[in-house]
């Protein structure tokens, strides 16, 4: 199998670290609101991914995280102080609503599926490590990562300093602190100010009261339950830099290991109304929503029928194409036995596409022309549908 690599920018042959198992992380979800199809896009393609290696023989450990709380007067934290509640019970309940979206769908848990607010001691440990390693600093209770100790910062998004300024401050990056030695240093830990609204919560640590960096959490949570080399490192294209290029940066610079996640696989971005989904645009398409009217397999065929590099626009024509697709498919199997023989040419077929860069919507296209040529393909069809995650009871 090989795999578009966003590190090395081009298709690599998939050779993990260990023949025993695949470590896989992926970065999850802000749970202030509800969930919206570009959330749907990123976790349904590494469903099926890890779907797909299990049944390829690896054994797959998969992490994700909900970053429940990160160093920014965020959107989460600004919310629970509208709505008067506790900021942990806002993101539980958004959370709850999350994973029950998610698991109409047929998308399955992660093997470790954290929160960022269980886990400020792990971050504390990394963070202490890359001040013994003189790759961070303290300055009056906060902690930054020194870009310029680490020569290889920017090896993955390959940006010159002047675009990643404009980028870092598009992501509230604090490029301004007169605390930091460069512009571009991230923090690690935000210590506590006297005049901090009563809304943002602070937690204890050697360096003084404060609460963790945005990009700590996932380096973190990642070592933790996975080690300090993965396999894989996925998420949304949005998210290369800054959050994966510190990311790497922290990680290395903590283990001294190289590298830290040897592959990395980024989704493209979903839009509607020639814009990124958006809770500012208000150009938001929930999955709640679009269930109300279409089936979860049609949802789920709709998304995978674009690659999972591709950026695309949902349009109300391509989940009813989606739907008449599933329809489909469903009167096929209805009207053909299923026979126990596996068609080896179908089954061959499939492992050739995904093994091309993982080229799902090709699967289907193939699945759907499978299913024009009688019942000896009945078996093949429900075979690879099953492999990508589509319920079969919904298709008997």
């Amino acid at each position: 199998m090989h795999l578009y690599n966003s590190l090395t920018k081009k298709l690599d042959k998939f050779q993990p670290f260990s023949d025993k198992k695949v470590l896989m992380y992926v970065c999850g979800i802000t749970p202030y609101d509800t969930t919206h199809l570009g959330h749907a896009f990123t976790y349904i393609f590494f469903d099926i991914f890890v779907r797909y290696l299990s049944y390829r023989g690896h054994k797959v450990i998969y992490t994700q995280n909900v970053t429940d709380i990160n160093d920014r007067d965020n959107d989460l934290l600004k919310r629970a102080k509208e709505q008067k509640i506790p900021w942990h019970d806002l993101a539980s309940f958004w959370t709850k609503r999350f994973l029950g979206d998610m698991e109409k769908l047929n998308w399955r848990m992660p093997d470790n599926y954290l929160k960022a607010s269980e886990n400020i001691g792990k971050m504390i440990q990394i963070i202490q490590q890359l001040l013994k390693n003189k790759f961070a600093y303290e300055k009056s209770g906060n902690v930054f990562f020194d870009i310029k100790r680490f020569p290889d910062f920017g090896k993955l998004s390959r940006l010159k300093e002047l675009e990643m300024l404009v980028i870092a401050k598009e992501f509230d990056e604090d490029t301004d602190n007169s605390l930091k030695k460069h512009k571009l240093d991230f923090t690690l830990w935000r210590g506590s100010d006297i005049n901090q609204p009563k809304h943002i919560p602070s937690f204890e640590s050697p360096f003084g009261k404060g609460r963790p960096g945005w990009h700590i959490e996932c380096s973190a949570m990642a070592i933790s339950s996975l080690g300090e080399q993965i396999d894989i490192h996925g998420g949304g294209q949005d998210l290369i830099y800054p959050h994966h290029e510190a990311e790497i940066a922290q990680s290395e610079g903590a283990t001294l290991k190289k590298p830290f996640a040897k592959y990395w696989l980024h989704t493209g971005v979903v839009s509607y109304r020639k814009a990124k989904m958006s809770k500012s645009l208000g150009n938001l398409i929930l999955v709640s929503d679009l269930l109300k009217t279409y089936s979860p397999n049609a949802i789920r065929w709709m998304i995978l029928s674009h690659h999972y590099r591709e950026s695309w626009e949902f349009t109300e024509n391509k989940i009813k194409s989606a739907q008449d697709s599933i329809n489909t498919i469903q009167k096929y199997v209805k009207k053909n036995q299923t026979s126990e023989v596996e068609n080896e040419e179908a089954v061959k077929q499939f492992i050739k596409l995904m093994g091309n860069d993982l080229q799902v919507p090709d699967v289907l296209t193939y699945v759907l022309k499978l299913s024009k040529n009688g019942p000896k393909n009945t078996q093949a069809v429900l075979s690879i549908l099953q492999i990508l995650g589509f319920r079969l009871v919904l298709l008997s």
